[in-house]
C-alpha cells in the first residue's frame, strides 16, 4: 500500500463572507468556522477571515502565500459568491459592487480576487501539496437553469494540487441547509475529512456522492487534480 507524504506543516488559508451589498448569504461563515476548527483540531495551522472586503482579501491572500514554506500542505477554502467572466473565476470580496454594469467592462478584473492570482501566489511557493476548495456560486433560490455562465468555470491544476468546487462547473450551489447550519458541501466534508488514513481524493469523492445524494441530483461536486503522492490529512500509524 501506498504511504502517505509527510508534512513539515499543514497550512489553511480560510475565507467565509456572508455580508454583500446585495444578495447577502446565510451559512457560509458558519462553513467556513466549521472548517477551521475542524482542521485545527487535525493539526492545521489556521489563518481565518470573515466578510473580507477587495483590499483585505488580497492583503491575507499576499500574507498568507509569503509564509509558506516548501515541505508543507497548503490549503485555500472559499464559501461565498463566485463568478466567472472570459473564462477567469473570480472571488468577490464584502464590498463588490452589483451595479458594476454602469461602469462593467473592467470592472470584475479591478474589484474582484482572480482564483489564477491565488492559484499563482500558493504555487510560487514550491509548497510539496496545495488543496483548493471553492464553495462559492451560492444562489439563494434553487434552479435547474441550464446557463452555463452562472457558475465557475473549469480550471486546470497547477502541479501537485487538487481542485475541488462544490457544484459542477457552470452551476450554482442552493444557500440552503439541511442541518441548521452548514451548506450540503460543507455539511459532508465536515463528516469526512477526519477520516484517518484516508487519501484525500478518496474522501472528495464520499463527500460529492454524499452531497448527490442529499440533494436529490441538484448538486455534484466537481474536482481536477494533478496529484501524484497519496495524501492523508490524518494519519493514524496505530491501525493495523
Amino acid at each position: 500500500m501506498t504511504s502517505s507524504a509527510v508534512y513539515q506543516r499543514k497550512r489553511a488559508l480560510i475565507i467565509g463572507i456572508n455580508t454583500y451589498p446585495r444578495d447577502p448569504l446565510q451559512y457560509c461563515i458558519n462553513d467556513a468556522e466549521d472548517l477551521s476548527a475542524t482542521l485545527q483540531c487535525i493539526g492545521f495551522d489556521i489563518t481565518l477571515e470573515l466578510d473580507c472586503h477587495y483590499s483585505k482579501f488580497y492583503n491575507v491572500i499576499d500574507e498568507f502565500a509569503e509564509r509558506i514554506q516548501h515541505d508543507e500542505l497548503v490549503l485555500f477554502y472559499f464559501a461565498g459568491h463566485g463568478k466567472q467572466s472570459k473564462d477567469q473565476n473570480y472571488l468577490l470580496p464584502s464590498d463588490y459592487d452589483y451595479d458594476y454594469r454602469r461602469h462593467e467592462r473592467h470592472y470584475i478584473t479591478d474589484h474582484a480576487i482572480n482564483v489564477q492570482y491565488i492559484m499563482k501566489k500558493i504555487d510560487d511557493k514550491l509548497c510539496r501539496t496545495a488543496i483548493y476548495i471553492f464553495d462559492c456560486c451560492r444562489k439563494l433560490i434553487r434552479t435547474r437553469a441550464t446557463n452555463e455562465n452562472q457558475g465557475l468555470s473549469p480550471i486546470h491544476p497547477p502541479p501537485k494540487s487538487l481542485i475541488v468546487f462544490a457544484c459542477a462547473p457552470g452551476k450554482t450551489v442552493q444557500d440552503e441547509t439541511q442541518n441548521g447550519r452548514n451548506g450540503s458541501f460543507m455539511e459532508n466534508l465536515l463528516k469526512w475529512i477526519v477520516t484517518s488514513n484516508t487519501d484525500i481524493e478518496e474522501i472528495m469523492k464520499n463527500v460529492a456522492s454524499a452531497v448527490n445524494l442529499q440533494t436529490a441530483g441538484f448538486q455534484l461536486p466537481y474536482r481536477a487534480s494533478s496529484l501524484t503522492d497519496k495524501v492523508c490529512l490524518v494519519i493514524n500509524n496505530s491501525q493495523g
